[in-house]
């Protein structure tokens, strides 16, 4: 009775967003991964989500607009907490004295002081015991793939800040890989693309130019888009057009990294469970997978089917809740996730680097 009433929550922590899940009720709260602060005030919070994201660019100079998260990494911790503290609240509205469990998404460049700073924000929400899981293997979950068959489950998480690549067969993980290139290297890549014909824009404005335009693979013949920033020759603000070909030149070299990421975890792994991947394919989660073209381009480049997840949002915060919520699949995954929290807590990842059991 106490389970049903205070159910378990899954948590994806991402750079640019926040999910958080519960098998029963769904997508509980999906928020902006940002804060506001009021440094005349003591860096008193003045919003937390959707409404500080609203802030970034447009607030008086006092209000510094933070976003906690970096490439994978908590780069504020203080504000990592305000954030995770306040949405969690929120999404629960907790009353009484049961804690639930909470299961929270990890990237492979997470560390020991990072998830310890998560742990403790969860746990002064009003939650209890907090397990990690790699984002790769929630994904995976969330996007309905069976991880516990002999054949192999692959999935590649573009999110904003990394793109998790995981092998995975018999309920556990035969290779893992993370590399710190995702949705705001794509955004960085348009911005610096347009600065070098001296016209700057915003990370929002770039963010905008990639859902419209983006690409991957072969043009899509869509409309120039007119957005405005400020010309360095002319000193001034002013608009322009963006066309769909340089954005997808300034794209490639970013898309060549993931790539060469998938690949990489195809050939760590051993020849006959790779070569299931011929009838299993590959799957596709995370905001990044919406890029048009990004499955038809990594098929090209692996020679293996792609195909994008329903909802490649929320499979993260989805498969994170299925797993704890799944006592089976949770008492199969749990073991080898603390494993792989520990590794992750000892390195951090680079091009070349994985994880085989």
């Amino acid at each position: 009775m106490i389970h049903s009433l205070f159910p378990d929550i899954g948590i994806d922590l991402g750079t640019a967003n926040t999910v958080i899940y519960e098998r029963q009720r769904g997508v509980m709260l999906a928020e902006p991964s940002v804060v506001a602060l009021d440094t005349k005030r003591g860096n008193k919070v003045v919003a937390v989500g959707r409404a500080a994201r609203e802030m970034d660019g447009r607030a008086p100079d006092r209000i510094k607009v933070v976003y906690p998260l970096h490439a994978g990494t908590i780069s504020d911790f203080k504000a990592a907490h305000t954030l995770v503290t306040t949405l969690l609240q929120r999404a629960l509205n907790l009353r009484g004295s049961v804690r639930p469990r909470v299961i929270v998404g990890v990237p492979g460049c997470a560390t020991d002081i990072e998830c310890k700073a998560v742990e403790e924000a969860v746990i002064q929400a009003g939650a209890g015991r907090t397990v990690f899981v790699p984002q790769a293997v929630a994904a995976a979950v969330g996007a309905g793939l069976d991880v516990s068959q002999a054949r192999p489950a692959m999935v590649v998480d573009v999110g904003a800040g990394t793109t998790e690549v995981g092998m995975l067969a018999l309920s556990g993980v035969v290779v893992l890989h993370s590399v710190k290139v995702a949705g705001e290297t794509l955004d960085r890549a348009i911005a610096n693309r347009l600065r070098a014909e001296h016209f700057h824009i915003g990370s929002l404005t770039a963010e905008r130019i990639k859902i419209q335009l983006g690409y991957a693979g072969r043009p899509l013949g869509r409309e120039p888009l007119r957005v405005s920033g400020v010309d360095q020759v002319a000193a001034g603000p002013r608009n322009r057009l963006v066309d769909e070909t340089m954005v997808g030149q300034a794209l490639l070299e970013s898309l060549d990294a993931i790539s060469r990421a998938v690949r990489f975890v195809i050939e760590s792994t051993p020849p006959d469970l790779a070569a299931d991947l011929l009838e299993t394919g590959i799957v596709l989660t995370g905001g990044g997978a919406q890029l048009p073209g990004l499955a038809g381009f990594l098929g090209e480049r692996t020679q293996v089917p792609c195909t994008v997840a329903a909802e490649p949002l929320l499979c993260v915060a989805r498969g994170a809740g299925e797993i704890l919520a799944t006592p089976s699949l949770l008492e199969r995954i749990a073991p080898q996730a603390d494993r792989l929290t520990r590794w992750y807590r000892s390195i951090r990842l680079g091009v070349k680097e994985s994880y085989s059991p």
